[in-house]
């Protein structure tokens, strides 16, 4: 494997990578770049990547520090090409982005679904530098859509990640609204407690109550999302149809809707309008005809709430579920449930600040 990135600096007595003023620089911090985002989509493929100009990354390689640094131009980089085994992406993955040690004075970049570090290299050797999500099934045609075209297996653009530009709870199976500057989950929620997660093909959480949702949420540094931010993200879903079948279809991602147009939002949420009604953050509120408060006892004997009795507390739920038709979509919200309330057709999705947001 080609090396992309040569050595700038490391701390050998050796007149090539003296300290001088040119090289001092690139010693600390252990990434410089003069981009926010210095991991991209490629310009020529939607299974590429592009390094950024002038990126520098550091390398402790056993007792041996070393920086690498791209030259004036982009490094363009075909991930499939570059992955550690196989030589396809598979659909509906997190891959990992790798600066790996060729002990050459250069340095390669590597692509894998290893967590940790990628085959044939160390932990010593690789520096994990980012990532980004696979499409989890063909998109097709849809006018208008940002992700018209796009099949299984292709890099989501938004779901690309790196050291200055990921969310503060783990990546996997996120994407970047820039227009909410909020990272969501692609998925629906799977799991619970610290194994909730936003995963393809995992089988959807539900029947927990509004107070549930947050606990699972928090357990992996996320929450759910506000009002105006569903709007934002489920843009370019579906509107006003629910999943083909009318029925509950139990696992995350891939699902066309009655029309046979893919649930899949603009920057690549799936499963957004007519599938599962999802919890919002949002307090809403539900009246009774009286004006009589009492005291209602909540699930867990951690607390009380005082409302009209069991009717005054309610949370907002977006999207529509499966036998919601054309009451589904980006701006559907039903306004009739307390937060202890539990069903079938009731789920979750996270969301998460950017790293360094405040």
């Amino acid at each position: 494997m080609a090396g992309e990135l040569g050595i700038k600096w490391k701390n050998e007595d050796a007149p090539a990578y003296k300290i001088n003023a040119d090289n001092l620089h690139q010693i600390h911090p252990d990434i410089n770049t003069l981009y926010t985002k210095f991991l991209l989509t490629g310009s020529t493929s939607r299974k590429h990547l592009q390094v950024q100009p002038n990126t520098a990354v550091k390398i402790i390689n056993g007792s041996t520090h070393k920086v690498f640094q791209t030259e004036s131009d982009a490094v363009e980089l075909s991930a499939e090409a570059n992955l550690d085994t196989g030589t396809a992406l598979a659909p509906g993955k997190d891959y990992y982005v790798y600066v790996c040690d060729e002990a050459d004075g250069t340095a390669s970049v590597v692509v894998s679904l290893n967590s940790t570090y990628p085959n044939g290299y160390s932990e010593d050797s690789s520096r994990k530098i980012g990532g980004f999500h696979t499409l989890c099934a063909d998109v097709g045609t849809i006018s208008g859509h940002d992700l018209s075209g796009y099949v299984a297996g292709d890099i989501l653009p938004a779901s690309v990640w790196c050291l200055t530009h990921r969310p503060e709870c783990e990546p996997e199976g996120m994407v970047w609204s820039e227009k909410a500057k909020i990272w969501v989950d692609i998925y629906m929620q799977s799991g619970v407690g610290e194994n909730t997660a936003s995963a393809y093909g995992a089988t959807m959480t539900d029947s927990r109550t509004w107070l549930d949702f947050v606990d699972d949420l928090a357990a992996v540094g996320k929450t759910l999302l506000h009002d105006p931010e569903f709007q934002v993200i489920a843009a370019g879903s579906n509107e006003e149809t629910n999943i083909v079948g009318s029925s509950d279809p139990g696992t995350t991602g891939g699902h066309t809707d009655t029309a046979g147009r893919r649930m899949i939002s603009d920057i690549g949420c799936e499963d957004c309008c007519g599938v599962m009604y999802q919890w919002l953050v949002d307090q809403s509120y539900r009246g009774d005809g009286t004006w009589s408060y009492g005291w209602t006892d909540l699930p867990g004997d951690k607390g009380s709430l005082n409302s009209q009795g069991a009717y005054g507390d309610a949370k907002l739920l977006a999207g529509g579920d499966w036998l919601s038709a054309t009451r589904c979509g980006s701006r559907c919200r039903f306004a009739n449930s307390s937060r202890w309330f539990t069903y079938t057709s009731l789920g979750g999705r996270g969301r998460a600040r950017s790293q360094g947001a405040r």
